[in-house]
């Protein structure tokens, strides 16, 4: 049975540090990743514990009552009869090796060199040919920080060489323990920089015989993983991409896993966690083609990891680390090869406008999806084209968030349906409701409100979305920093103006698409409200090099036929331009 399988025992710090105890800390476990944070919650319980019990109890110590920090998930590697274990640390690694940390930076404080010795002894054995002794470290992390643990924590006096480090030079797991070691030293110094022996001495008595960890050990991975889920299940914050990388890295054999985790690292370290997490919904999405009912973690482990068994593991960290590629080319980097400079220059800029101005990301599951089954960049200029347009009406007509997701489902279906990538393109999920979607699409875009539509968003891209077209030959990229501007102003004050346009004209055409512009940089205030020869002259002109703004300067004058021209234009350009399927 499952239960039977397990053990719970709750051990103070001094015992768990004994000879019977040896931890691991396996490769495909993430990077010590505690924050500044985190270690001074650790510091700041522990000795508010101190300070209660000092109330209650005075100096009678053995009264103190223990203070329990957590439980940590063991798997049993070896085991003898005299209860000796070497354990996989399953959960609980970022604990167990800031509790180490912590003892190594008090025994290089401490001045009382038998206490050094004892410190010492709990998390590091020298090796002793002579005496036959192996080299026993209690708890040895993940290889790629082992060298640096050994030098900055294990050896006598590395903590204190480690606070003269460049933390510019290190790897963030190496900086995150850089940092742990910081955090510990100076709870224990004065302003001054003198060390606090009182306070070390009565901190490191506490820690090592009223601190408490609840240990779970089971010798099988699978219970142990399943603990693992569970506890983390319950609010402690891993991500999916923790849980799936733990949940594939361990069914790799153990020969070939050193790669498979460097190569999962090595992507978290390209894209960031956050991005990798995105490529792994991108990947939910491309396999389910449906909305999630539950976490992403979940949505794998019970439905993709059972209809498709053989893809977790090796299959599962080739892929991730395939969608990632495609991720960083065709869509981070926006690079396209079809032997045409202008399709390339053009695709860049829409797909990295799309990346930054449309506020989802789903459609990127899209691309990724038709880019590895078909291969072709010629195609996939021509396909991106088409989603651009399906979306953005969907977008801009209002549909909810969850007609645009089934949108994105739909066209997976398609690409996953299709043998031929041509017959993507003329798929119904493009072109089925074109007719019926344009008439709501050019209402949309006639909206009396249209500058708050999609909080803005939507009149912003409309606008840097007609500037490409004008501008189709040239590589202009598109910044965050664009702002949108009305040439009418909303408050108008100065006499142009109120001369210009009648109250209920500035109420019902402030706000619509033709008096919209894209300007760079803060709007001006002060600038906005002068007359409309001005405005242009020593605002809008100077702030940004955008051919749809540009052809504001034909103007010498700005009325409501003016107005009412260029609204009509604008409409009627993106009408062309988004229901051309």
């Amino acid at each position: 049975m499952f239960t039977e399988m397990i053990k719970a025992k709750e051990y103070y710090i001094k015992d768990l540090l004994s000879d019977k105890f040896l931890f691991e800390i396996p490769d495909y476990q993430r990077a010590y990743s505690w924050t500044k944070e985190n270690l001074q919650q650790l510091i700041d319980d522990i000795i508010s514990s101190i300070e209660v019990n000092k109330e209650e109890y005075g100096d009678n110590f053995e009264s103190y009552e223990p203070y329990f920090i957590g439980s940590i998930v063991l798997c049993s590697k070896e085991y003898k009869d005299d209860g000796w274990g070497l354990y996989d640390v399953i959960d609980g690694q970022q604990r167990l090796t800031s509790i180490i940390m912590l003892i190594a930076t008090i025994r290089d404080l401490i001045n009382n060199n038998q206490y050094k010795n004892v410190l010492s002894s709990l998390i590091y054995q020298q090796p002793n040919e002579l005496m036959g002794v192996k080299e026993s470290i209690r708890v040895k992390v993940r290889g790629k920080e082992l060298d640096f643990f050994k030098k900055y924590v294990l050896e006598l006096g590395g903590t204190e060489e480690a606070c003269t480090l460049d933390e510019g030079e290190l790897s963030e797991a190496k900086t995150n323990m850089f940092t742990a070691i910081n955090v510990f030293r100076n709870s224990f110094l004065d302003e001054n920089g003198e060390v606090l022996h009182e306070r070390v001495n009565e901190f490191i008595k506490y820690i090592l015989q009223k601190v408490v960890l609840v240990v779970i050990t089971t010798d099988s991975f699978t219970s142990a993983f399943r603990l693992f889920n569970v506890i983390n299940a319950r609010g402690l914050p891993l991500t999916n991409a923790d849980l799936l990388k733990s949940e594939n890295l361990r069914v790799i054999d153990e020969e070939i896993r050193n790669k498979y985790t460097d190569m999962w690292e090595t992507d978290e370290q390209d894209v960031g966690k956050e991005r990798l997490e995105k490529i792994i919904s991108f990947i939910r999405a491309m396999k389910l083609k449906k909305k999630a009912s539950t976490t992403i973690f979940e949505e794998f482990n019970k439905k993709i990891f059972v209809q498709e068994p053989e893809y977790r593991g090796v299959n599962f960290v080739e892929h991730l680390n395939k969608v990632k590629t495609i991720f960083e080319k065709y869509i981070e980097e926006g690079v396209l090869s079809t032997g045409d400079k202008e399709k390339d220059i053009y695709y860049k800029k829409l797909v990295l406008v799309m990346k930054d101005f449309l506020p989802f990301d789903e459609w990127m599951a899209a691309v990724i999806s038709f880019v590895e089954k078909f291969n072709n960049d010629n195609l996939t200029f021509e396909f991106l084209k088409v989603l651009e347009k399906r979306i953005t009406i969907d977008w801009i007509n209002g549909n909810s968030f969850a007609d645009r997701l089934s949108r994105v489902y739909s066209i997976l279906e398609a690409i996953d349906a299709s043998s031929i990538g041509e017959d993507v393109l003329k798929s119904d999920v493009f072109v089925g409701d074109l007719e019926r979607t344009r008439v709501y699409f050019e209402n949309s875009l006639n909206d009396i409100e249209f500058y708050s539509k999609g909080r803005m968003m939507i009149p912003k891209y409309i606008l840097v979305r007609l500037d490409i077209e004008l501008r189709s030959k040239d590589d202009m990229q598109y910044s965050d920093k664009i702002m949108l501007e009305h040439i009418l102003p909303r408050n108008a004050k100065d006499a142009y103006w109120v001369t210009n346009f009648s109250t209920e004209q500035r109420r019902n055409w402030a706000n619509r698409l033709g008096n919209l512009v894209i300007i760079n940089g803060t709007k001006n205030t002060k600038a906005n409200n002068k007359a409309f020869a001005q405005k242009v002259e020593q605002y809008i002109s100077k702030k940004g090099d955008f051919a749809i703004t540009k052809e504001i300067l034909n103007f010498k004058d700005w009325d409501i036929e003016i107005l009412k021209s260029r609204h009509s234009e604008l409409v009627k350009r993106s009408v062309e331009l988004w229901t051309n399927i």
